[in-house]
């Protein structure tokens, strides 16, 4: 089961956040935003209305790291990115857009969201381990962490499973399932609709043995007013996303390569990858890939005013407090005399 899972594992590992291109939503301009489907590619009529909703023009920047892909991005915005390679079979890509007056953010894939195997005897959650969940419960989970720090009063407003609409959702031992959430809160007092659409892929039957992927990723943020305009931005620049083939090739041929170490089925090729494996984890954990994961489980690494440490329940995101009996509260305000208040922390 292990090697049937892992060797599937090898095909997808490179699309994480590759494979959105277009079809994410839009939310409408209102106090109770809600979400709409945005369809089509890279158009002449798509380009324009991406051009005049948000008033931009688009240049095309190219990942500098592999020469893997390139994408257009709007003009004057601050943007950061590229290929991030973990190992020969993961290879991940985040493409980051802030408008500047830093209101509005899009963002095409993650590359701190690892692939993960599902817990069981001798392999508990962690860094890299969580049970599967759907792409809706991860989309939620997700948009919840990425736009805490960006917004307060976050309220969900929409989520929804759907048909995956970049991997065919397939039956038997590998499948995939979509989904997205629309998420309301307040930036400074002024009115945001934050968006997450997914995908995530399982291989296995969904206990332990199994693992799975988030294989396709887009999200986005900003004021209500001008969410319509955003969803049509992120779909354009989406579309626009074109693989380098060289870079394909190449990928493809170290797949193969993989592949047929792992159908060897020698202990050569066990060891190595056990030891592939562990390189993966040391720098999954290196990019605070253990934060993601407890979001996952739904628990938050935090501190109390000395320096103690506390796993606490992930809530709704407000104010914890903690007293001598480590009875955790959530509360705006402090629910007593003997609460101290604690405070999100790094692992």
């Amino acid at each position: 089961m292990k090697k049937m899972a892992f060797t599937e594992s090898l095909l997808v590992l490179v699309v994480l956040g590759v494979a959105f291109i277009g079809g994410c939503h839009s939310a409408a301009s209102s106090s109770n935003a809600t979400a709409g489907a945005v369809n089509g590619g890279a158009s002449g009529q798509a380009q324009a209305a991406a051009g005049t909703a948000a008033g931009v023009q688009w240049v095309t920047v190219r990942d500098a790291r592999e020469q893997a892909f390139s994408i257009q991005v709007p003009q004057g915005w601050k943007t950061y990115g590229g290929l991030f390679r973990y190992s020969s079979i993961d290879a991940r890509m985040v493409v980051n857009m802030t408008s500047p007056d830093g209101l509005t953010n899009l963002q095409i894939g993650d590359a701190t969201i690892p692939p993960y195997r599902v817990p069981g005897p001798g392999l508990p959650t962690g860094p890299g381990v969580a049970p599967y969940v759907t792409a809706k419960i991860f989309a939620t989970k997700y948009g919840q962490a990425r736009f805490a720090s960006m917004c307060q009063g976050m309220v969900i407003t929409k989520s929804d499973d759907m048909a995956p609409k970049f991997h065919p959702a397939q039956q038997g031992m590998s499948h995939t399932t979509g989904g997205d959430v629309l998420i309301s809160c307040t930036n400074n007092g002024t009115p945001m609709a934050a968006y997450v659409y997914a995908e995530t892929m399982l291989m296995g039957p969904g206990g332990p043995g199994s693992s799975w992927l988030v294989v396709t990723l887009a999200s986005l943020i900003a004021p209500a007013a001008q969410a319509t305009a955003a969803g049509t931005m992120l779909q354009y620049s989406g579309a626009s996303l074109v693989m380098n083939p060289a870079w394909t090739q190449m990928q493809n041929q170290l797949n193969n390569q993989a592949i047929q170490q792992i159908n060897a089925s020698t202990q050569a090729t066990i060891a190595a990858t056990n030891a592939e494996n562990a390189r993966e984890q040391g720098m999954i954990s290196a990019l605070n890939n253990d934060s993601m994961n407890d979001v996952i489980n739904g628990v938050q690494s935090t501190t109390d005013a000395s320096g103690q440490k506390y796993v606490t329940p992930l809530g709704a995101g407000g104010t914890q407090w903690v007293n001598g009996n480590n009875t955790v509260v959530e509360s705006g305000l402090s629910p007593g005399a003997g609460f101290s208040q604690l405070t999100p922390a790094s692992h």
